[in-house]
């Protein structure tokens, strides 16, 4: 704003106004000229871009990135309406490609020996033969191509190299007790403890052996687990969370590789539990109605995000019938921007469900915040609030009432969000 409080923006940026695909180049674009995009690694100058493609071809060259989702221009402002640019960075689903699709444009040294290396990396692994004869059918070029109908479900080679070495020291590694975490997977599969396991890699790697990747391999950062009608694709990696077996799990920030999606969901079922979703995953009538998520626990930023990103379509949550549980659907209330619908959190099933043990500190701790939520929000949690102050914290974890709760859920075929607390309403 100015002194007189009117806009007056310095910095704009010019980004596609239309849905884009993840990864899908301008027509015409050259291989030489697409490298050059690919190189940006944090942001290039205005004038960079000038001196790469020409005065005159540069504008049209980056006004057709923008258009197909590729960049973002950063333009500096002149006289409010008028701008000039100043610098370009890649967008994050781009950015999480570079690497892989560089590999691919500039093909590798040495075709035939990578090809023979990737033959013999799946020899004698039984669960790989049918991918080991695919690869054997095709003679290597110099750039190399993914065999047609490879169960990575990929088209770019350095993809498909990293699935198949990865796959293949992670199928030989099941007969050992040890924990194979995605850094152990890395170090013994591509020789770098350090290297990136992008969207596209991993839901390569878990297509091939057949399971999402944080069930294959340990890891730090927890993944977004889901299930139901969705579907979309990781750069040229095909990701159905209906067909996933038992589910597809995505980074929390991977809706963002995603790029275009195809959702036919009523609405988002969060469930609080991994045992609890799984559960919920079986039930027809509302796995393939809904899209159910499970997170871990509170919203974190990953999990906000995606709930964000997938309105206006509703939200229903089942969380433990504790003081945490109530907090939790609060919390996303307030993150998402939109209501919560509690499902089968009331007080006649608090009273008959099993009190986990809680050492007294932690159920002083609980009480107390039972007593704020019972005269704060959310409205149709409040009564459950104020019953398990009353209780002195104590509180139910909701896997102790799958017998009361599943079958009913399984009964209304509107899905969760209909199941609501006698108490009424949305969060």
């Amino acid at each position: 704003m100015d002194r007189k409080r009117r806009v007056n923006p310095a910095v704009g940026d010019l980004v596609a106004s239309d849905p884009v695909l993840a990864y899908d180049p301008p027509a015409g674009l050259t291989d030489r000229d697409l490298a050059k995009v690919l190189t940006t690694r944090t942001s290039r100058r205005w004038a960079t871009i000038e001196a790469d493609f020409g005065p005159e071809q540069a504008w049209r060259t980056t006004v057709s990135l923008i258009r197909c989702g590729a960049v973002v221009l950063r333009c500096k402002v002149v006289q409010t309406t008028g701008f000039a640019p100043d610098s370009w960075q890649l967008t994050p689903s781009w950015a999480s490609l570079r690497e892989d699709k560089l590999a691919q444009l500039r093909g590798h040294p040495d075709p035939l020996q990578l090809h023979t290396e990737l033959l013999q990396v799946m020899t004698g692994i039984a669960q790989l033969a049918s991918e080991h004869a695919l690869l054997a059918a095709i003679a290597p070029a110099r750039t190399l191509q993914v065999p047609a109908g490879s169960t990575t479900g990929t088209e770019d080679w350095r993809v498909y190299e990293v699935a198949v070495r990865s796959a293949a020291v992670w199928w030989a590694a099941q007969s050992h007790p040890q924990p194979m975490t995605a850094k152990v997977l890395a170090g013994k599969s591509m020789r770098d403890t350090k290297y990136t396991w992008t969207p596209a890699r991993r839901q390569a790697f878990a297509n091939l052996v057949g399971r999402p990747f944080d069930q294959a391999g340990e890891e730090t950062d927890t993944e977004l687990r889901m299930h139901g009608p969705l579907s979309g694709r990781v750069d040229t990696v095909i990701a159905d969370a209906a067909a996933c077996r038992p589910w597809l799990g995505l980074p929390a920030d991977g809706l963002r590789s995603l790029g275009m999606i195809d959702c036919s969901a009523v609405g988002v079922f969060l469930v609080e539990n991994e045992d609890a979703f799984a559960q919920v995953c079986k039930l027809p009538d509302v796995a393939d109605r809904w899209l159910c998520v499970w997170g871990a626990g509170y919203a974190t930023h990953g999990p906000a995000a995606f709930l964000k990103a997938m309105a206006p379509l509703p939200v229903a949550a089942w969380q433990d019938l504790d003081a945490h549980g109530i907090q939790i659907i609060a919390n996303l209330t307030e993150r998402i921007g939109r209501p919560v619908t509690p499902v089968s959190m009331d007080v006649d099933l608090y009273r008959q469900g099993t009190k986990y043990r809680q050492k007294p500190e932690k159920r002083e701790g609980n009480r107390k915040l039972a007593e704020r939520l019972a005269v704060s929000r959310p409205l149709s949690l409040r009564a459950l609030a104020a019953e398990i102050a009353a209780n002195g914290g104590d509180g139910c974890e909701h896997e102790t009432l799958y017998r009361e709760v599943l079958p009913t859920l399984e009964r209304v075929g509107g899905g969760p969000a209909t199941v609501v607390p006698p108490s009424g309403g949305g969060a």
